[in-house]
């Protein structure tokens, strides 16, 4: 463009020279204009000498003519235009000015043939990606301005395309900020997941590598609301970053929208949760440096706002199961540990003490194995005894109803079936006590006087309470509850 606008200022100076007489004040003739700076640097001046400048910027431009005064800006407006011939084709006459290119109210530099305009360039509207204006002039007040139509006043505004990066670069970006957003996704399931009781379980009897992990998690699990808090920021970060960048690699199209979404709702949600749903304590374990890194960046946002959940939430205490539901949770877990049904019997047992009564774990009186007080121990009785599989008999009188002594079978040891013994001389001499106990007595209460009051392993009647002024005997007590009570004293 300088050597067309050179060009331009020869003749004119040539036909001053020559004696014409100098335009009027009225009489604006402009030639050309050039960039003399800008605000943003990616500025260039085209094939076809159009001034290229970028949106958002400040430019100042010089422009060159005869006539100029200091009140040139008043004269000179841009306007929009789609195709430089077409324009000139339909308009001899321009339109109204664009708001988009905006003439600051003051002129420097004025001389006769030339001065610097300031020029605000607006932003473009969206998905435009450049636009050119052309310079109109007033060449007479209250006359309509005229189109100048050389396309040396032209001037072109292009979007701002901001940092470039190289493609490599940015696609590096994209699959690391991918991963990170995967990570913070996963870990907001699987650290959250693991509540602090879990935890403490796990430290305590777990295996030894799942003591090491929980030993690494347990102080930033311990600062649930922070961590939260903290995880659920950097993803929303990191995945607002990646569709920004996903645009620019991409183009802002409808595949940056299809791909973006299923980039991150694939690869940043589904799989990540999936994965640390069931590996959590070992992937958190060995990403806390990571965890500690962003709780220390998102601090200044996350921390007040835990600390506000901490105060509206209260404490928290992580998961804490009452009996019946740590009963139904052994219940349904027993396929999977390695628990014997007669365990898993003996802590059923255990959780029920203090829900059940006596009456619930009682054998039936018809179901006991009882022995008359007649009896005589001969062959045939001891036989009786050994095979019954009980080492306390109850002893009855008459109706089995009437228990009167209790018959230990290892009180026989010394015992001659030959000798034809009665069994009144066994009971006679060694007296083993009997206890009643009521059929609505809780089997916990049961236990403690089981304990404290009575010999070991004696053996456990039921009893109702009184009916009629008279004591009716329901039945004996459970053998697994005999059990049990050995068990919990420590009897072999």
């Amino acid at each position: 463009m300088l050597p067309k606008v050179l060009m331009l200022l020869f003749v004119f100076l040539w036909q001053a020279s020559a004696g014409k007489e100098a335009p009027s004040l009225n009489d604006i003739v402009i030639i050309g204009m050039r960039l003399e700076n800008s605000s943003k640097a990616e500025t260039a001046i085209l094939e076809n000498g159009r001034i290229q400048v970028v949106e958002g910027s400040l430019i100042y431009l010089r422009i060159y003519g005869n006539g100029i005064h200091k009140f040139i800006w008043q004269r000179i407006r841009f306007v929009e235009m789609t195709s430089l011939s077409t324009f000139i084709r339909d308009f001899s006459v321009c339109p109204q000015g664009t708001s988009d290119l905006l003439i600051q109210p003051y002129s420097g530099d004025v001389q006769n043939t030339s001065a610097i305009l300031s020029v605000k360039v607006q932003i473009l509207r969206k998905n435009i990606h450049f636009k050119d204006y052309m310079m109109c002039l007033e060449d007479h007040r209250g006359k309509p301005r005229q189109l100048l139509k050389d396309s040396h006043l032209i001037l072109q505004v292009i979007e701002d395309k901001g940092l470039q990066l190289p493609r490599w670069l940015e696609i590096t970006l994209v699959v690391t900020l991918l991963a990170l957003s995967g990570m913070f996704s996963g870990l907001s399931l699987g650290l959250i997941s693991l509540d602090p009781m879990g935890l403490r379980i796990v430290k305590n009897c777990g295996t030894p590598k799942e003591r090491e992990y929980a030993t690494k998690i347990e102080p930033l699990r311990m600062k649930g609301n922070y961590l939260l808090c903290s995880l659920l920021l950097g993803n929303v970060l990191v995945n607002s970053s990646l569709t920004i960048l996903l645009d620019t690699v991409i183009g802002e199209n409808a595949w940056s929208i299809v791909i973006s979404t299923i980039s991150i709702v694939l690869f940043g949600e589904i799989l990540p949760q999936a994965l640390c749903s069931r590996h959590g304590l070992a992937i958190g374990a060995n990403t806390v440096f990571i965890t500690r890194l962003v709780m220390l960046i998102t601090f200044p946002a996350a921390y007040p706002i835990s600390k506000l959940l901490d105060y509206l939430l209260g404490k928290e205490m992580g998961t804490v199961y009452n009996r019946e539901k740590l009963m139904e949770m052994i219940r349904l877990s027993q396929p999977y540990n390695d628990l014997m049904k007669e365990e898993l019997n003996i802590i059923e047992g255990a959780l029920e003490l203090r829900s059940k009564m006596v009456e619930s774990v009682m054998t039936p009186l018809k179901d006991c194995f009882l022995i008359s007080s007649n009896a005589i121990l001969d062959f045939d009785t001891m036989t009786e005894i050994l095979q019954s599989g009980y080492t306390r008999i109850p002893i009855y009188t008459k109706e089995k109803t009437n228990i009167v002594d209790m018959l230990y079978v290892k009180d026989l040891a010394f015992v001659d079936p030959d000798d034809r013994t009665p069994i009144k001389t066994i009971t006679k001499f060694y007296n083993h006590p009997i206890h009643y106990v009521s059929n609505t007595t809780r089997l916990d209460a049961v236990l403690e006087e089981f304990k404290k009051a009575l010999p070991l392993g004696t053996y456990l009647l039921m009893d109702r309470y009184r009916n009629n002024s008279s004591w009716k005997l329901r039945g004996c007590s459970n053998p697994s509850v005999l059990f049990f009570f050995k068990v919990s004293q420590g009897e072999s």
